[in-house]
């Protein structure tokens, strides 16, 4: 990551364009959006969902990736060096998890700076809000990094990838609460955001943000719950991918 500044751009640079030029554009055009019963601008209605969906978007990464370590013989080269399953899980889980940390942070301060305002006018639960907000978006981390590590592990084909990419991009994030209240949407699109963790991790910060932080904690909760079961499953898959391809 460090000696390719070009993809140090790209990362950076990409999240902070959409939000100066994507959400500020809408914002203008759509006017004040009804959240909790307040009025916000698109802008902030949008802000919590861009910092969820850079969670979101380490899936890929990871399966990219992941499928190439194991493609190229990296994986099977770090597993024979002696490294343990949850070693390689966790250096994963941490190293693109500081990416999208700044990421996160490039988006916050521009964001805030854009809004002019706080996006809480209470101080008394300044901390809570942030405590909530903060176990959702790693919550949130860790379950994507994790799904992402698993599938690339047994997805060696660039056709299968790039599939897998196609099926499940735009329709994870257009069936998630990111970039609009799905409560307004068609029943069908509804259904597919209750069993999409996007929109519980978007709906998480937003509340943390905007309403009683209270109503964020179930959705955090099942953030976490998701989280852990597919962590557990991710070092079931690391432990058990062959380090030997079989050809055919």
């Amino acid at each position: 990551m460090t000696v390719s500044p070009s993809w140090l751009v790209t990362m950076t640079v990409q999240p902070v364009a959409y939000l100066a030029l994507f959400a500020l554009a809408l914002s203008g055009q759509f006017g004040s959006v009804t959240f909790l019963g307040k009025e916000l601008s698109y802008l902030e209605f949008l802000l919590p969902g861009l910092l969820a969906l850079q969670t979101n978007q380490l899936f890929h990464v990871l399966v990219s990736l992941t499928s190439a370590d194991r493609r190229f013989g990296v994986f099977p080269l770090v597993m024979m060096a002696g490294t343990k399953a949850w070693e390689y899980v966790v250096a994963e889980v941490i190293s693109h998890s500081l990416v999208t940390a700044t990421q996160g942070m490039l988006i916050l301060i521009v964001g805030l700076a854009l809004i002019g305002k706080s996006p809480s006018p209470s101080a008394s639960a300044v901390g809570m809000r942030a405590g909530i907000a903060l176990a959702a978006w790693l919550a949130s981390l860790v379950l994507w990094t994790t799904v992402g590590l698993m599938v690339g592990l047994r997805i060696e084909r660039e056709e299968k990838r790039d599939v897998l990419w196609a099926l499940l991009n735009l329709p994870l994030m257009f069936s998630s609460s990111v970039f609009y209240d799905v409560h307004r949407a068609p029943a069908f699109i509804r259904i597919l955001s209750y069993i999409n963790p996007l929109t519980h991790c978007a709906d998480a910060l937003r509340i943390s943000m905007y309403g009683d932080p209270v109503g964020a904690l179930w959705r955090t909760g099942v953030l976490v719950g998701l989280a852990s079961m597919f962590a557990a499953m991710c070092l079931r898959a690391v432990r058990t991918t062959p380090l030997i391809r079989t050809i055919g």
